[in-house]
């Protein structure tokens, strides 16, 4: 009777034990389904947020098109960005060609009021020889800056014309006697005081001259001096 009841409390005990294993395996594959179906909920809020997302900037994009005046397509999007960035593209280029037009006009407005004042010419030239003859020491440099202007005098010949030269001044200002096309003709009064040596001393000898140049303009709209004819008044 004793051994009865023993084997009864073994079988007993893993009876127990077998039940509170199969209770375990339960609770465990319960914890691991709770996970899965959290994680697989995370996973869906997620995508519906990224869903969400694309959704905001579909519309986005839209509506600058809209303020763009542009029509979005309704088909592939990928139309769309072509025809933007060809769009941008074409403006670009439509600046940029209206910024050379611009420079152009510019350029060619400068050329023509160098074209239409040969009278600037001989006023830089007379400057010039001005400064030569009243700026001590810069002579030199001064006739070289004057035959410039005057391209086809040497400036040995310049030079000479003007060393004994003691006062220059303008009694008229240059003006256009006639022009047309590059070719020009600029008439200016002076006054020129020259030492001269007579009777072994120096003498100053002062004279007023009508001065006649003729001037061509080259292909930059620049005057020069190709000649000129003097009348003593």
């Amino acid at each position: 009777m004793t051994n009865y009841f023993k084997y009864i409390a073994i079988i007993s005990m893993f009876v127990f034990l077998y039940g509170c294993s199969n209770d375990g395996d339960e609770t465990n594959k319960t914890s691991f389904q709770i996970l899965a179906d959290k994680e697989k909920e995370l996973n869906d809020r997620e995508a519906r947020l990224k869903l969400k997302e694309i959704e905001l900037e579909e519309r986005e994009r839209k509506m600058g098109l809209v303020e763009n005046n542009v029509e979005p397509s309704s088909g592939d999007t990928t139309g769309s960005y072509t025809d933007i960035s060809q769009s941008l593209k074409d403006s670009i280029a439509k600046v940029e060609k209206q910024k050379k037009q611009q420079k152009k006009k510019e350029i060619q407005k400068e050329i023509t009021q160098k074209f239409e004042n040969p009278t600037s010419t001989v006023k830089d030239y007379y400057e010039y020889i001005q400064r030569g003859i009243n700026e001590e020491g810069n002579f030199e440099s001064n006739m070289k800056k004057a035959q410039k202007y005057f391209p086809t005098r040497p400036v040995d010949k310049l030079k000479s014309g003007y060393r004994n030269t003691k006062q220059f001044t303008i009694v008229e200002e240059p003006k256009v006697l006639s022009q047309k096309n590059d070719k020009a003709s600029v008439v200016a009064k002076v006054k020129q005081t020259n030492v001269v040596k007579k009777d072994g001393k120096d003498t100053e000898v002062t004279k007023t001259l009508t001065v006649t140049y003729n001037l061509s303009a080259n292909k930059n709209g620049e005057w020069v001096i190709t000649g000129n004819s003097v009348k003593e008044d």
